[in-house]
């Protein structure tokens, strides 16, 4: 298990950041508040449970013995396009209502996750 964890250290951070970042949104009801139409479904828990869900099938895929390239593209492309929209969402906020909002951050999370999926065998 620890050299699993050793060989994938990518993957671990990014899975833990990810479940962190769902725990967070889940516990934040009212995190997103532009524009009021699309709050509503932005600060739904399912969006959170998205994100743990992604970071737990991450973790899983770093647990797995058998490690399948296209369970890891898979995995990879979803948490890079959740991340993408999440961090453009942020920015919107940023734009509009001037709200601080960790739009930076989560891109370059973004952005490592692509270039892991970029550099990822495939079979």
């Amino acid at each position: 298990m620890i050299n699993s964890l050793k060989a994938n250290p990518f993957h671990v951070v990014i899975g833990s950041v990810q479940v962190a970042i769902g725990i967070y949104l889940i516990i934040h009801d009212s995190y997103f508040s532009w524009p009021p139409i699309v709050a509503g479904v932005a600060n739904d828990d399912i969006v959170g449970a998205t994100f743990v869900v992604l970071g737990c099938l991450m973790l899983a895929w770093v647990l797995d013995k058998r490690r399948s390239a296209r369970e890891n593209h898979i995995v990879l492309a979803l948490s890079a396009g959740f991340m993408t929209a999440l961090s453009l969402y942020q920015l919107v906020h940023v734009l509009i209502l001037g709200v601080d909002m960790p739009w930076i951050s989560n891109a370059a999370l973004a952005a490592i996750i692509m270039l892991l999926a970029r550099r990822s065998d495939s079979e």
